[in-house]
């Protein structure tokens, strides 16, 4: 509910809003009293008083101007003016009750303070509110030190595998001594190392002999020694 206020005009009604805001910050007029002093609002078109606190001394002049109010405080010589539209404040006057209601006040107070108290009264601004810092990067927590691990011996980088569908490269991987290489023995009989099977199948009615148990084919025995040279044997695949 909205609180009816008394004042013999507008103009009067928005210096009261002017005076509470005064008050506000701590300042008294110069008969040592918070409210209005009498016969503050005989002149229907200019107001002035003085306000005082414990160190500070200041001089307030208000002055109508069409629907506006024109504000002058004064300060050591200093002087701040602020321009302010009485119907933006003051509503619902009623002449004959001389009554009127107020709105927007905290826009009008803030306008006061940043306007006309604050640049003349520095010490009576409220400290700005402190940024939230910003906040760190997180950083993971430090690894400890494995007790198993010797950082002197790195493992070694393997030779690059061959490709295993390059016919041509049978074998190379003996090369590498890490690389787990299939061997050189070609057997058609078993995929060895992802070797696949690029050539045709043998032709109809060939037969492949084992050697060894167990199905495996030959081992460093069954080769043919180096001094042999023989078109046919019985270790040949294909008969």
């Amino acid at each position: 509910m909205t609180t009816q206020r008394m004042a013999k005009t507008p103009f009067h009604a928005a210096y009261t809003l002017l005076h509470d805001a005064i008050v506000k910050k701590g300042f008294i007029t110069l008969s040592g009293e918070v409210s209005l002093p009498f016969n503050w609002d005989d002149n229907a078109e200019i107001i002035s008083l003085k306000y005082q606190t414990n160190t500070k001394q200041m001089e307030v002049k208000c002055l109508l101007m069409s629907d506006s109010m024109v504000v002058s405080m004064l300060h050591n010589n200093e002087l701040k003016t602020l321009d302010i539209s009485i119907s933006n404040y003051i509503e619902d006057f009623d002449e004959a009750k001389l009554t009127y209601s107020a709105k927007n006040l905290l826009n009008f107070e803030r306008k006061v303070y940043d306007y006309l108290i604050y640049p003349l009264f520095a010490d009576l601004k409220p400290p700005s509110p402190t940024p939230p810092a910003a906040e760190r990067p997180r950083t993971d927590p430090p690894q400890r030190p494995d007790p198993l691990r010797d950082d002197r011996f790195q493992p070694r980088r393997g030779r690059p595998r061959v490709d295993p569908v390059d016919p041509f490269g049978v074998g190379a991987g003996d090369l590498d001594p890490f690389g787990g290489g299939a061997g050189m023995i070609m057997d058609p009989m078993r995929n060895r190392g992802g070797f696949r099977q690029i050539w045709p199948p043998p032709p109809p009615g060939a037969r492949f002999d084992p050697i060894g148990p167990g199905g495996r084919g030959p081992d460093n025995d069954e080769l043919m020694p180096p001094d042999r040279h023989r078109m046919f044997d019985q270790d040949d695949m294909f008969m």
